[in-house]
């Protein structure tokens, strides 16, 4: 077997030039000790790792230690994976397709409990249970074999995939203790194996996360304790973190609440915080349906027609909030590279007319619209209009996301276009390009993520070629497969890239915005 270098990741909601840090002063010494308040106006849904949320990966971080971690560094080592509970990066077979990691000694859970390769085996495999009805179970279907042994955790692929120690650094492969029961309801994971553990949780009242003094890992830890106080509307929450009642806010800021704080503190200036990478929002075409099958140059033209000025305007909020894109990989991905495919500062008309030319067939088309996510009905109405001016007639369905989410990963729904927001489902552009664009998910009987049911046997065998690769040629493959498929087969027409936010009190320093959580509440230090 080989040791690689340490994987170098990217990661979500991430912004180029901004993975820094907002120190409490030129040469101040961080302080440390004392407890970071923070607010939320929600509760976590759940406290069992196998079915984590976005919203709960700021807990996880400072209370768990997965086999592999992210630094608590700046700049562009903020990227790179490093051991955590393994003493060293896994040892990878020729093949690739078989990972072996060896734990640090002496690992204990936040009760004195010992910590072993069982309890990361066990909580991949309350993941893959289909009993427990977790969403991570999509993340590891490649993994075919487990075997722990002492200190060691063999685990074997269906196929080789270079973003493997990425994924095991997510809050799925979280360990859990040896008997930790398998339950779709979820099971609350009361005891840490990071620098911190929940010690406290009254639902919907407060969630109270302790130092746990068995933790000699890498991760920085300043504060004693977090503390989230949960009630109260967004507003509330809002106020309370401006007035130093509370020193996080722990939730987005929805985008007609971000203009007031732009006013007030400006961005990225210490208090409150844009992170651009958040997901994609994008038209993607049904490539199975008689429209759009075998029919790029009608989906180049639409890509040409649409005026993405209008659309982000449209969203009813500052484009200081969307980043005009015509690529499938958000710039949070690692390897993004700003490529020139469409149009970016308004529709091209000639050209697009030129290709829709001779291929409206129907001249019909059925969009379904996300239409519980905000702006997403206005950026439909543009749409239409746009499209109308190269002779597609567009019929509108509405729908909540996560009915429309269903009814897209069954073959045969009977639509043409989809308007909706795509997040990176994991930080790595396998995440985007080959689980959302490979002809393998297409093929699925349901549950389906490619929903553009794209299936081109080149663009397969490139996105699989690339997909055995380690950082950084497969980062370097994957830009340059984001930019052939848009400019040769343009299943999707890219649209914006969304953002995140971050609030905190003027008490915060040692600031990091973290390039995956976003809140990094270990490292904050209060003044």
């Amino acid at each position: 077997m080989r040791r690689p270098a340490v994987t170098r990741v990217a990661l979500y909601a991430s912004i180029a030039g901004l993975i820094g840090a907002v120190s409490g002063g030129a040469g101040a010494t961080p302080t440390v000790g004392g407890t970071l308040r923070v607010a939320s106006p929600v509760d976590l849904r759940s406290f069992d790792p196998a079915l984590a949320r976005p919203l709960s990966y700021a807990v996880w971080f400072p209370t768990c230690s997965t086999l592999m971690g992210f630094p608590d560094v700046t700049g562009r080592e903020a990227f790179r994976l490093r051991p955590e509970a393994a003493g060293g990066p896994p040892a990878i077979s020729r093949d690739g397709r078989t990972y072996v990691f060896t734990l640090r000694k002496g690992l204990r859970f936040s009760d004195g409990s010992p910590l072993t390769a069982a309890n990361f085996a066990l909580a991949l495999r309350r993941v893959l249970n289909p009993a427990m009805q977790s969403e991570g179970a999509a993340w590891f279907a490649d993994v075919k074999q487990i075997v722990p042994t002492g200190r060691r955790l063999r685990i074997k692929l269906r196929r080789p995939s270079g973003d493997f120690t990425m994924r095991l650094a997510m809050p799925y492969a979280c360990p859990v203790p040896l008997g930790f029961p398998v339950d779709a309801a979820g099971v609350s994971l009361m005891v840490g194996s990071g620098p911190y553990y929940i010690a406290r949780h009254v639902p919907n009242k407060v969630i109270v996360v302790e130092r746990n003094r068995y933790y000699h890992g890498p991760r920085v830890h300043r504060v004693d304790r977090i503390v989230a106080t949960i009630g109260g509307d967004l507003d509330d929450n809002i106020h309370a973190v401006e007035n130093g009642d509370a020193d996080v806010l722990g939730i987005e800021i929805a985008r007609d609440a971000r203009e007031p704080l732009l006013q007030r503190y400006g961005l990225n200036k210490g208090r409150f915080f844009r992170i651009y990478g958040a997901h994609t929002g994008a038209l993607v075409f049904n490539t199975s349906r008689p429209l759009f099958r075998d029919n790029a140059k009608l989906r180049k033209a639409v890509n040409f027609a649409v005026d993405r000025v209008g659309i982000v305007r449209a969203a009813h909020a500052s484009p200081l909030w969307f980043a005009k894109t015509d690529q499938i990989i958000p710039r949070s991905i690692p390897g993004w590279k700003d490529y020139d495919i469409y149009p970016l500062g308004g529709p091209d008309l000639v050209r697009a007319r030129r290709l829709a030319a001779g291929n409206l067939r129907g001249m019909k088309a059925v969009l379904y619209a996300a239409a519980d996510l905000p702006g997403i009905m206005d950026q439909a109405n543009v749409i239409v209009r746009n499209l109308h001016e190269i002779g597609l007639d567009v019929t509108v369905k509405p729908m909540a996301v996560d009915v429309l989410n269903v009814k897209a990963g069954i073959p045969g729904e009977p639509y043409d276009m989809i308007l909706a927001t795509f997040p990176p489902p994991y930080l790595d552009p396998a995440s985007m390009l080959l689980r959302m664009l490979g002809g393998e998910d297409a093929r699925k009987p349901s549950g389906n993520d490619n929903f553009a049911y794209f299936d081109n046997a080149a663009f397969n065998r490139r996105l699989f070629a690339a997909n055995r690769l380690l950082p950084p040629a497969r980062y370097r493959a994957f830009s340059r497969l984001d930019a052939e498929i848009m400019r040769a087969q343009a299943p999707w027409a890219p649209l914006y890239e969304g953002s995140n936010t971050l609030l905190v009190s003027k008490r915060v320093g040692c600031l990091k915005v973290h390039p995956v959580y976003i809140r990094d509440y270990p490292a904050m230090c209060i003044h």
